[in-house]
């Protein structure tokens, strides 16, 4: 089964890639397609606190979705993918 990645500005540029399309077994969990990215590209995970930001954090900075849903980051290790789903990584927005 397929799920497609995409991730905002500055992550994509941190990693290089806006979107990826993984091959996945039925079954997958959101945590073991995290690890997947950090396996292929090493800045991943530092690109999560913000790598390249002005002030990178020390904890993950990003917002996750499936399917335009939100979930956490504590969660991953217990959401099943499915077949098509659409992971997002995303700054959270603020204004005014």
């Amino acid at each position: 089964m397929k799920v497609t990645v995409k991730m905002g500005a500055p992550l994509s540029q941190v990693i290089g890639e806006r979107k990826v399309i993984l091959e996945v077994h039925e079954g997958v969990m959101l945590s073991e397609v995290l690890d997947e990215l950090q396996a292929r590209y090493p800045d991943f995970e530092e690109g999560l606190k913000g790598k390249s930001l002005r002030k990178p954090f020390d904890r993950t900075v990003y917002s996750l979705f499936i399917n335009a849903r939100p979930v956490s980051f504590e969660d991953a290790g217990k959401t099943a993918l499915a077949d098509g789903d659409r992971i997002a990584l995303f700054l959270p927005v603020a204004g005014g």
